[in-house]
């Protein structure tokens, strides 16, 4: 049964599920135009992919240079994390419509731990911060759902409530996403600044991610369930694990509103003097990190901040 057609010149990433079918022929045209394709299970857990996999050997050798640089990766830290509280900000201003009491505490908190990061001198320390943002960050977003999709805290493998469900699919989602971007500039996706290396983890991609969970995930799910385009429904309860996913149906319902967003463009880079999508500005801002690995120096390196 054919769901939707669309001409491959406009077709930017194909995300399919670990059931689907596609053939070589249809593969290897995307391939020739540079279009990423993904396997994912039920869950959005990155399985595998195909893209035009550079590796180049001058990127990852002053990517791996500057790895080694402790000051490199701490303003690196700093930089992403920073942006992260910063985006948090915006997406709780935005939906607090009611100006409750107890979002403006957590706002000042925020604030108060950005402060704090810029004097920070040791990555954990950053961490420490960014760990106790994020808890007041979600205790802030569990005040601005319906009711239906109320939850206590983050969980995660598995999600506890659909609310979670949602957030943890997105998630994986976009580290599909920044995983293929760097496959395609040509770094390595597993040497990362600030999260720490493991056997099987992209750490890189974890690290850039950070700076676009608000802007692409976080915004999209509050969107999709204040405006009633989700519901309690699409959720189902594994009994062996305790976790919610969501239904079939519900699954590709939201993997056409991530293509959405992710397709939709936007001007926070203004230094780009252009709109760009999402999915580019990913791209966009990997380049900016590759020059600046060429000289160690991360001053001309920018984030993405909403506002």
């Amino acid at each position: 049964m054919v769901v939707a057609t669309e001409p491959i010149e406009t077709v930017e990433g194909i995300v399919l599920k670990e059931s689907s079918l596609i053939s070589s022929k249809t593969i290897a045209q995307l391939l020739k135009r540079n279009v990423p394709i993904t396997y994912i299970d039920h869950s959005g857990k990155y399985l595998g992919g195909f893209t035009n996999h550079k590796i180049d050997i001058e990127k990852q050798v002053n990517q791996f240079r500057c790895k080694e640089d402790d000051l490199f990766c701490l303003d690196f830290t700093k930089k992403i994390i920073t942006s992260k509280i910063k985006n948090q900000i915006v997406i709780l201003r935005r939906y607090d419509k009611s100006k409750q009491d107890d979002i403006k505490d957590i706002i000042s908190s925020l604030n108060k731990y950005i402060s704090e990061i810029q004097n920070c001198t040791s990555i954990n320390e950053i961490l420490g911060f960014e760990g106790t943002s994020a808890k007041l960050y979600f205790s802030g977003l569990s005040k601005l759902v319906h009711d239906d999709f109320h939850f206590d805290k983050r969980s995660k493998r598995p999600p506890k409530d659909p609310f979670n469900a949602l957030i943890s699919y997105g998630y994986s989602l976009l580290y599909n996403e920044v995983v293929l971007a760097l496959n395609q500039v040509g770094l390595n996706s597993h040497a990362g600044f600030i999260h720490k290396n493991k056997s099987g983890h992209a750490a890189l991609a974890s690290d850039l991610m950070e700076q676009w969970r608000g802007p692409i995930v976080d915004s999209l799910v509050m969107k999709l369930i204040n405006n009633n385009l989700v519901s309690i429904s699409d959720f189902t309860l594994n009994e062996s694990t305790g976790g919610y996913y969501l239904s079939k149906k519900a699954n590709n319902a939201f993997i056409k509103y991530y293509e959405e967003k992710i397709r939709s463009k936007n001007s926070y880079f203004k230094h780009a003097n252009f709109p760009m999508s999402f999915r580019y500005s990913i791209l966009f801002n990997i380049y900016e990190l590759v020059r600046c690995l060429e000289d160690g120096n991360l001053d001309n390196f920018k984030t993405l901040t909403l506002r």
